[in-house]
């Protein structure tokens, strides 16, 4: 008998066991569920996302989140990230909704440093030395200043006389040479798009296209045209060791004026030491590549090119 009653109890107990597990697996998953776990707002989103260095852009821009009411939610972005540094930056974006209910989702920002030239976009680039570059009427400037060189290449329309600014400053120049005793006139100043055309052809003529490519440019590739551009004095290679050559090398800076092809710098220039041709480009650029007397290029400088494509 006893045994009996010790058996229908432990049925009894087994019962209610039973009972309470499947109440908890009842009641959990709404409780569970409430605490927002199916809940949870819903963000849609890239894993991945790249720019480059320099360029800030909208990491929000194609960003949604919406809860299951189907109500559009706010989302944030959670992290340090720095467009102005190379790296890889791990961020969340974060949505909450009016319940309180918060989602995170971890995407990657990768902050890459753009290649030599390559453009941003069709009117825009950044050179290898971080250096912004953009093309106005089919013209290149460069932190404003304006690019003529073997890679760079002006309209055939572009430019009508030496500018004003370039013809006060040689003026003040010229004032400042016979000063010191030093007669500095222009030779060869603005020259036109037709006009480089016949030049260069004749040179390639009597020279060959190689040799004439060392010394003269080819047709929208010449700084003359620019109106900021002029050769002084004798234009041959006989005017290197004149006092005037070293005069104007070691004061010309003062102007706003460069030595445009150094000597020794023909790989970045493209051209041959020319003593007697100089460009305009305003004191504080000139200061800075004249360098203390080593004189660097616009290409050395800024990280371009001076190479035709063909």
């Amino acid at each position: 008998m006893k045994r009996k009653k010790r058996l229908k109890k432990s049925v009894s107990i087994l019962v209610v066991l039973i009972m309470i597990v499947v109440g908890i697996s009842i009641i959990y998953p709404k409780i569970n569920n409430k605490q927002g776990n199916k809940e949870l707002p819903i963000i849609q989103y890239q894993k991945e996302i790249t720019t480059t260095l320099g360029k800030e852009i909208d990491l929000l821009q194609d960003v949604t989140a919406t809860s299951n009411k189907q109500e559009a939610l706010t989302v944030s972005v959670e992290g340090t990230y720095n467009f102005q540094k190379e790296g890889e930056y791990h961020l969340f974006y974060v949505a909450k909704d009016k319940e309180g209910n918060e989602k995170k989702e971890s995407f990657t920002l990768k902050v890459v440093k753009q290649e030599a030239n390559e453009p941003i976009d069709e009117n825009h680039f950044t050179t290898s030395k971080g250096f912004k570059g953009e093309i106005r009427n089919g013209a290149t400037y460069i932190e404003g200043t304006l690019i003529v060189n073997k890679t760079y290449a002006l309209p055939s329309s572009f430019g009508n006389g030496l500018t004003e600014e370039t013809k006060t400053a040689f003026n003040k120049l010229k004032a400042a040479a016979l000063l010191d005793g030093f007669d500095i006139y222009i030779s060869s100043g603005f020259r036109s798009y037709e006009r480089q055309v016949t030049l260069y052809n004749n040179y390639v003529k009597r020279d060959g296209k190689a040799a004439a490519d060392t010394y003269s440019a080819r047709p929208g590739h010449s700084e003359h045209q620019s109106g900021l551009t002029f050769d002084v004095n004798e234009i041959s290679d006989k005017f290197h060791n004149t006092p005037e050559a070293k005069w104007l090398s070691e004061n010309c800076y003062k102007y706003g004026f460069i030595l445009r092809f150094p000597n020794g710098k023909e790989k970045e220039t493209g051209y041959k030491y020319e003593s007697w041709h100089f460009r305009y480009v305003g004191e504080e650029l000139a200061t800075k590549l004249y360098n203390n007397g080593d004189w660097l290029t616009l290409e050395g400088y800024f990280g371009i090119t001076s190479e035709y494509q063909d």
